[in-house]
């Protein structure tokens, strides 16, 4: 365990955001000066300027993976709707239930209603009341809960799509050295993190299942049950109502879990597919800086007192948060990863510098990027809030150690 963690580059590119940020300041103003009627289409010009091929009349048909999501707008309202997932030949009794604890929570904008046996979210709102972050708040909603729950519905309850996703397949060989490197990243979290439990050093072991279920994302880029799985373990990591302890284990048992994943199911989780609003966010460079201050005064500290491992890791741990939560920019993204690629299986001492600089390239070095765009602050989700108010306070921890 003398050795930084390997790094794997992701198996394909995603390609860059095709968000317009400087669009979005224009939408505001829209909002302002009560051209309500023009806030959908400005929302969407921000979002890609290409999803006008998919306007009809006063109407827009968009697809999102194996969903689509329909904005119906009026001369005084808009509606919104996307139907689901179909439930004939369902486990129909369990999935209502499932179906009526996510009206209840995480959905807070949206609701699902049953129409002939097929779920739909659904939302609508006087267009004077379509306040920009509101009505982008409900499409990321939509999108991002779609995507975590049909698949699980279809491997638990016997759901179906409503229609099969406009999906770009990887190839065979791709999948079988992405199974081969999905194993080698899992045996190598798990032989770390029980190097640090044997040391009772939990902070290490906690930022090493971060690591590693975010590593696993950033290379994979998964799709179907896999990426449910692997969400849900991240979100078991940071869960406050579980004891600390409980988590480390829970984590643990997820690891070996997954490395026991079947290699067909694995093979079929691994595609790009169609989306209209993407999970992460835009990751601008004013936000990144506010969310690592901290972080970097900490990494810094921890070099300065030779605690070389402790930072390695630390850095490891933000800059996989990094890549988790947010759509990067080569200008931010490329320093990182090179960063991981040239500090991976170096000894410590060497390894901290070598993260160290990377993040320093962003807190210190001017990147060309204009200040405008949607503050991050107003649309961040629930969860990766807690994350990084949890994570904050382990910091912190570390400090008094």
């Amino acid at each position: 365990m003398e050795k930084c963690n390997s790094y794997v580059p992701p198996i394909y590119s995603t390609g860059g955001s095709t968000i317009q940020d400087e669009k979005w300041d224009e939408t505001i103003a829209l909002y302002n000066s009560n051209q309500f009627d023009k806030i959908i289409p400005a929302i969407l010009n921000y979002l890609d300027p290409k999803l006008i091929q998919y306007k009809t009349d006063t109407s827009y048909s968009i697809p999102h993976g194996s969903v689509v999501v329909n904005l119906h707008q009026t001369e005084k309202e808009i509606k919104i709707t996307c139907p689901f997932i179909d439930l004939s030949g369902s486990k129909k009794m369990p999935l209502m239930r499932k179906l009526s604890e996510l009206r209840m929570h995480p959905l807070n904008l949206t609701n699902i209603s049953l129409v002939n046996d097929q779920a739909v979210f659904y939302f609508e709102c006087p267009l004077s009341l379509c306040e920009p972050h509101k009505i982008y708040n409900v499409l990321h909603e939509i999108c991002l809960y779609a995507d975590i729950y049909d698949d699980e519905f279809i491997e638990k309850f016997g759901a179906k799509h409503l229609q099969e996703p406009n999906i770009e397949p990887v190839s065979d060989l791709v999948k079988e050295e992405a199974y081969i490197k999905f194993q080698h990243i899992l045996k190598e979290g798990i032989q770390n993190f029980d190097y640090y439990r044997s040391k009772r050093d939990d902070n290490n072991s906690w930022y090493t299942l971060n690591i590693i279920l975010k590593q696993l994302e950033y290379y994979l880029q998964p799709q179907g049950f896999l990426i449910t799985e692997i969400n849900r373990a991240i979100h078991s990591i940071y869960d406050d109502n579980v004891p600390f302890q409980d988590r480390l284990l829970k984590g643990k048992t997820v690891l070996n879990k997954l490395k026991e994943y079947d290699k067909d199911k694995f093979f079929n989780c691994l595609y790009k597919v169609q989306t209209f609003i993407p999970r992460k966010y835009s990751g601008k460079k004013e936000n990144i800086r506010e969310n690592w201050g901290e972080s970097y005064e900490i990494a810094q500290d921890m070099i300065n007192n030779s605690r070389h491992r402790d930072a390695s890791v630390f850095l490891l741990s933000c800059f996989y948060n990094l890549f988790y939560y947010n759509l990067i920019s080569a200008e931010i993204g490329t320093p990182i990863s090179e960063a991981m690629a040239k500090a991976s299986g170096l000894s410590w001492d060497e390894a901290s510098s070598v993260l160290y600089s990377g993040m320093e390239t962003i807190m210190e070095d001017n990147i060309g990027f204009g200040d405008f765009g949607m503050d991050l602050s107003k649309v961040m989700g629930e969860q990766m809030e807690n994350s990084m108010a949890m994570v904050r306070n382990m910091m912190k921890g570390m400090l008094n150690n």
